[in-house]
């Protein structure tokens, strides 16, 4: 009787310790206690452990993706733009568009982590109610979500950041402010792209209008492939409101010998850190109004 009493608690012990880094085996009071000092994070590594299965499309299309961009905007169109607008830029125009390429990347990771995951956990898999049978709370699940996604960014600036430098995109040491810039960018982004798609109870089709009719035109309309200055008067506004174009301006700021006044880098991040605070908490709001009721 003891023995079969006692296997499946050291099954599950097992299967703790391999799922997160909680001490396994301990009581639920224990365990109530460590999920409401560590949740997030708990749930962080379930998300991680979730993630392992597409980790090599990750590692391939990080490195794939800038070798492709920079080959043909910055090396091949950049040859074209030196030889026909001199120095109208002011730098070389691979220079001129690396950040760019880099913050849109950002953006692009942010777009696809907080749309079908989100609409995952939520329907086609449902592992945000398996967490919610746990001591975990909504929050919790929430914050995890946002802390295993930055994980994701992290990985794909790093990598893009070292394809970038390898190719001498990234003139200036002050370049290596485009990772915290990026993650910053990719969350004013992400965020509130994560609090929408937790308000859908169905998807159809609604991502691909997003990432068609807000994703695309944010790109093309954010001085990314050309100043923003260029634009018609009444299109600049589209870029104003956009927080690629914010971070744009930040990174090139940073990694190019463009000037840029402090008032304006100010405006620049506290922007980008509205739209990123503003979108967690309606997300975290949303989570617990689906998974509390």
């Amino acid at each position: 009787m003891t023995e079969h009493s006692t296997t499946p608690h050291v099954a599950a012990s097992d299967l703790a310790r391999k799922v997160t880094s909680l001490a396994a085996p301990m009581t639920h009071d224990e365990m109530a206690s460590a999920v409401a000092r560590r949740g997030p994070v708990y749930y962080m590594e379930f998300w991680l452990l979730q993630a392992k299965a597409y980790v090599g499309s990750i590692l391939g299309v990080g490195l794939l993706s800038p070798l492709l961009y920079l080959m043909a905007m910055g090396i091949g169109l950049g040859v074209v733009v030196d030889q026909t607008t001199g120095q109208d830029l002011g730098m070389p125009y691979l220079h001129f568009v690396a950040p760019a390429l880099l913050l849109s990347t950002a953006i692009q990771a942010a777009t696809e982590e907080n749309t079908y995951t989100v609409m995952a956990g939520f329907k086609w898999r449902r592992t945000y109610y398996a967490g919610q049978v746990t001591p975990l709370t909504p929050g919790q699940i929430a914050d995890g979500h946002v802390m295993g996604v930055t994980l994701r960014y992290v990985v794909t600036l790093v990598i893009y950041f070292a394809v970038l430098a390898a190719f001498g995109a990234i003139p200036e040491w002050g370049g290596l402010w485009l990772l915290p810039i990026g993650l910053l960018t990719a969350s004013a982004v992400g965020l509130p792209i994560m609090a929408w798609a937790a308000t859908l109870t169905e998807e159809r089709g609604q991502f691909a209008l997003m990432q068609r009719f807000v994703i695309m035109p944010m790109t093309l309309f954010s001085g990314t492939f050309f100043p923003l200055e260029t634009l018609p008067v009444y299109l600049r506004p589209l870029g104003w409101v956009s927080p690629l174009w914010h971070g744009v301006e930040l990174g090139r700021h940073a990694a190019t010998p463009i000037d840029v006044t402090r008032w304006l880098v100010a405006v620049h991040v506290a922007y980008l850190v509205v739209l990123s605070a503003a979108g967690w908490w309606f997300a975290r709001r949303t989570y617990n109004r689906r998974l509390v009721g």
